[in-house]
């Protein structure tokens, strides 16, 4: 079930100032490019984020990979302290996976409340909500979502697995 955050953005979004002073179709073809301007910043968010996905499951499945045929090839680990090292080094980086798609997921959600916000006075409001509604769910993104937080953890622990297993090979 999608928690929806209620959060009154209208004191910060919304110009106090000078608004008199245009017409109204200036208005809303000024509010209209803003509009235009923060969807577009809101899509590069979103392929940064799938930029940065894409990346770390290419780095941790390389490096995965590599795992196996050294286990599967090395009958002896000489200095398994000297395992201990790449294992940190892999696990920050699982870490730091994570807390990125923690960072983007933050980003996308106050992104899309700002656009929800822009789209009260725009004649449509073609939001998150009429999207969910037109794809048949709550939250269709629910599984997508839950697979980008479930998956650093989930190698994390291969790596720990790697680590317990190399350390009885020796």
């Amino acid at each position: 079930m999608v928690q929806e955050i209620k959060i009154d953005l209208s004191e910060e979004l919304w110009n106090q100032n000078d608004t008199e002073t245009f017409k109204n179709d200036e208005y809303h073809q000024m509010l209209m490019e803003q509009y235009k301007v923060y969807v577009e910043m809101a899509d590069r968010v979103s392929a940064r984020r799938n930029l940065a996905q894409t990346f770390f499951m290419t780095f941790h499945a390389i490096i995965l990979g590599i795992l196996g045929l050294t286990l599967s090839h090395e009958q002896t680990i000489h200095r398994v302290s000297f395992l201990l090292f790449p294992l940190l080094g892999l696990l920050v980086m699982c870490y730091g996976w994570w807390s990125l798609v923690q960072y983007f997921r933050r980003l996308a959600r106050a992104k899309g409340m700002v656009i929800a916000e822009l789209e009260k006075r725009l004649p449509s409001q073609p939001s998150i909500q009429a999207e969910y509604k037109a794809m048949g769910r709550l939250n269709p993104y629910g599984p997508l979502k839950r697979m980008e937080v479930i998956l650093p953890i989930t190698f994390a622990l291969l790596y720990i697995f790697s680590f317990i297993y190399a350390t009885h090979l020796a």
